[in-house]
C-alpha cells in the first residue's frame, strides 16, 4: 500500500479491493480511501471519505460501498463507484467501534457491543434488533442464507477472546448458540469462500 495503516476498513467490489480511513503510528486518522487492482498491481485513490474513520467496516451492497462507524459517531456513508462520490445516509442507532458488519438478504446488519441493528437501503432505514448483550470484537458473516456472528464476547466474558459461535434466525429474531471454535478469538476476521 502507499503508506502504512492500521483499523482500517476493506471490502472488494468490481473484482477491486478497497480499503480505507485507519490510522498509522502516529495516531493520525484517515479519511482517505484507496483502490486495488489485482489485475494490474496497483493502488490508487478514489475520493476520500466526508469523515476519517478508524475501527470501522466497510460494507459492499447493491454495487455501492457503506463506511459505518467510528469512535464518536454514527454516521454512515454510501460511495458510488460510477460517481465517485461518498454521500450520508441514515445514521446508526447506536455508535459502533471494532465490531462485525455483513451485508445480507440485502440488507446491512451490525453487531457491536452497544447493540445489534439492520439497515434497509431501500427505505434508508436502521432499527435495532435483539443482541443478547454481546460484547466488541465479534465478526459477523453471510454464508448460504444464515447470519452468523464469530467470537462473540459474552457476559463476564465481555470484551475478552470467545470461542463462541450464534446464528441470527431473522424470522423469529432470535440467536441460537452453535458449537464453539476450538480457539478463543477477539479483533480476527471471518470470510467467506465460494
Amino acid at each position: 500500500m502507499p503508506n502504512a495503516r492500521s483499523s482500517i476498513g476493506m471490502t472488494t467490489l468490481n473484482k477491486y479491493i478497497y480499503v480505507s480511513g485507519g490510522m498509522n503510528a502516529s495516531d493520525y486518522e484517515f479519511s482517505s480511501v484507496l483502490k486495488y487492482s489485482p489485475r494490474t498491481d496497483t493502488w490508487t485513490k478514489v475520493k476520500p471519505m466526508n469523515e476519517a474513520r478508524r475501527g470501522h467496516e466497510l460494507i459492499s451492497l447493491r454495487g455501492f460501498i457503506y463506511a459505518i462507524g467510528a469512535p464518536g459517531t454514527k454516521t454512515v456513508e454510501r460511495y458510488s463507484p460510477l460517481i465517485d462520490e461518498w454521500a450520508f445516509v441514515a445514521q446508526t442507532n447506536h455508535v459502533h467501534i471494532y465490531f462485525g458488519a455483513t451485508s445480507h438478504q440485502n440488507k446491512i446488519y451490525v453487531l457491536s457491543e452497544n447493540g445489534f441493528e439492520v439497515f434497509n437501503p431501500e427505505f434508508d432505514t436502521w432499527h435495532d434488533l435483539p443482541s443478547l448483550n454481546f460484547g466488541w470484537g465479534s465478526q459477523l458473516v453471510s454464508i448460504n442464507d444464515r447470519l452468523l456472528a464469530v467470537g462473540v464476547g459474552e457476559g463476564s466474558n465481555k470484551g475478552k477472546a470467545s470461542k463462541t459461535i450464534y446464528e441470527f434466525n431473522i424470522t423469529n429474531y432470535s440467536w441460537i448458540h452453535l458449537p464453539d471454535m476450538n480457539a478463543p478469538r477477539l479483533y480476527h476476521r471471518a470470510v467467506v469462500v465460494n
